[in-house]
């Protein structure tokens, strides 16, 4: 009898523990979002494949039993990683937390951060997620960063699972286009490396102010009504150039929002004689989100040669010919 007095009473201690578990494994307070991301395809950032050290925003997009999606529109997470996939991190205290138990989540994000005054506020001038720029001064790789937007949707996660997964099919992609134009010259075209490197060069007939919606990763350039296009942009100021001694090319590589142009034209001042090359080929004109678009121009005495036009990372955008005229 003493035994079994013992028995029940060490049963109803183990009921009690397990009573116990359950209730902090349902009602343990809020559980944070882990998030982890990469981007689709070969290139990540603008110019190379890697995050490096990048600050993203993140936002609920469908809660069905919760008031996430009101409570967290724009929340900062970051990565000190320089790797193609990363972990990001919010601040202490500041990050996402699951509120309902059973709860599915799904979540957004974009890139770069743009600072909002709290969780519940979405960018822009009028608290919409659409934030306005200007690609006309990309000369260097921070200023184009800035506005090299890309998106990422449909990763979803529960407070049974926090770990938010923007990798494979919910991974990052690039919303704004790229314009790479390549430089070269060899000793049997007339010029020399050095006078090409010295020339300067313009492009006629972009469109450079834009907008962005975090939202829902559009992004595009103004209409004619509201923004003209650049008659005269200096690629030799405004856009990041590199140069490469062994092949003798000089490249300008652009950031763009994406845009319909009547017409693309490339002059370059070289020895003090002035060249045109039509940059033609591209389909309907346009300058498709997510594309990136080469043309190689070989400079010579008798004229600019526009070879064709290849892909270089992000998504095809097409090969192209042309010819050009001396002035």
């Amino acid at each position: 009898m003493k035994t079994s007095k013992y028995a029940w009473m060490a049963a109803a201690v183990l009921a009690l523990a397990a009573c116990n578990n359950d209730e902090e494994f349902t009602d343990n307070g809020p559980a944070a979002a882990q998030i982890t991301a990469g981007v689709s395809g070969p290139a990540t950032r603008a110019i190379d494949n890697q995050w490096e050290a990048d600050e993203i925003g993140v936002m609920v997009t469908d809660a069905p039993t919760s008031n996430m999606e009101t409570l967290y529109k724009n929340v900062k997470y970051t990565t000190t990683s320089n790797t193609t996939s990363a972990n990001f991190t919010a601040a202490e205290g500041e990050g996402i937390f699951f509120q309902d138990a059973d709860e599915k989540v799904t979540f957004a994000a974009y890139a770069p951060y743009q600072k909002t005054d709290g969780y519940a506020i979405l960018p822009g001038t009028a608290a919409d997620g659409v934030v306005s720029g200007s690609t006309a001064d990309q000369s260097t790789r921070e200023k184009q960063k800035a506005f090299d937007y890309i998106f990422a949707s449909g990763a979803t996660a529960s407070r049974a699972n926090t770990t938010v997964s923007f990798t494979g099919g919910n991974a990052f992609s690039h919303k704004m286009s790229r314009l790479i134009i390549v430089l070269k010259t060899s000793t049997t075209d007339g010029f020399s490396a050095e006078e090409v490197k010295d020339g300067t060069y313009t492009l006629e007939g972009l469109n450079h102010s834009g907008t962005f919606n975090v939202t829902t990763g559009e992004a595009k350039a103004k209409t004619t009504e509201t923004s003209t296009q650049v008659e005269s942009w200096s690629l030799t100021d405004y856009s990041l150039e590199t140069d490469d001694d062994t092949q003798k090319t000089k490249t300008f590589t652009s950031i763009l929002y994406p845009q319909t142009y009547t017409a693309l034209t490339l002059k370059a001042v070289i020895a003090g004689q002035t060249y045109t090359a039509a940059l033609d080929g591209i389909e309907d004109n346009t300058l498709v989100s997510g594309y990136s678009y080469t043309y190689t121009v070989t400079v010579k005495k008798t004229g600019l040669k526009v070879e064709s036009c290849t892909i270089a990372s992000w998504t095809e955008g097409g090969s192209y010919n042309g010819d050009a005229t001396m002035k």
